[in-house]
């Protein structure tokens, strides 16, 4: 398997499938509401009404569903057909429409410099080092000069789950400078709806240079 071209933390898309499968996303990364994180960075109103979404590693689409609502132009990418698939379904369910594909964020297929956004909310910690340079490389062709990242992941690896790497300062300064200027890396917990999960993240706005 070639350097960006690979899944995630050598996840192939069979393994997301079968926790959709299960359920067992509901209990780990799933929640009934867009994450407060997302709803406060919009209620800040730096993006234009007609701004230009996309959310990779969307899962079953509740925070792409939750932009679409705030009026905005969606797409949410997954490698997993089945997480696809139920989000689909959510957002037909919410009235609203959102550009739902499967997609690796190594190498996307959405055209150079048209999103305004990218939301990432556990997708980045799920990329090695050695993929990490192919992720910052796509979030620059496909955002457009000042556009920004909502980005956060894991803070340190839990230990629960050894696929997880973690977002920190000197993984925000290595990897997107000189493409990007960053606001501070802050902690915040990432919940699910399971009672008691969580995950100990770190978050962090990065806006793209001219």
């Amino acid at each position: 398997m070639k350097k960006g071209e690979g899944m995630m933390s050598e996840q192939r898309p069979e393994h997301w499938d079968s926790m959709y499968d299960s359920g067992e996303y509901l209990q780990r990364w799933d929640y009934t509401y867009p994450s407060q994180e997302l709803v406060s960075f919009i209620a800040t109103g730096l993006l234009p009404t007609d701004a230009m979404a996309l959310d990779v590693g969307c899962g079953a689409g509740r925070e792409a569903i939750f932009l679409a609502q705030q009026g905005f132009n969606v797409t949410g990418i997954d490698m997993s057909e089945k997480a696809i698939a139920i989000a689909k379904s959510r957002a037909v369910e919410q009235g609203v429409n959102v550009d739902f594909h499967c997609g690796n964020v190594l190498k996307m297929s959405e055209d150079n410099h048209s999103f305004d956004f990218v939301n990432d909310r556990g997708c980045f910690h799920l990329i090695g080092s050695e993929d990490r340079p192919y992720y910052v490389k796509e979030m620059v062709r496909v955002l457009k000069p000042g556009g920004r990242i909502l980005l956060r992941g894991c803070r340190e690896k839990p230990t629960w789950d050894n696929s997880f790497v973690p977002v920190t300062l000197n993984v925000i300064q290595e990897f997107f400078n000189p493409f990007f200027s960053s606001g501070p890396v802050l902690p915040l917990q990432m919940i699910s709806n399971a009672a008691g999960v969580g995950l100990d993240g770190n978050l962090v706005v990065l806006q793209r240079r001219d």
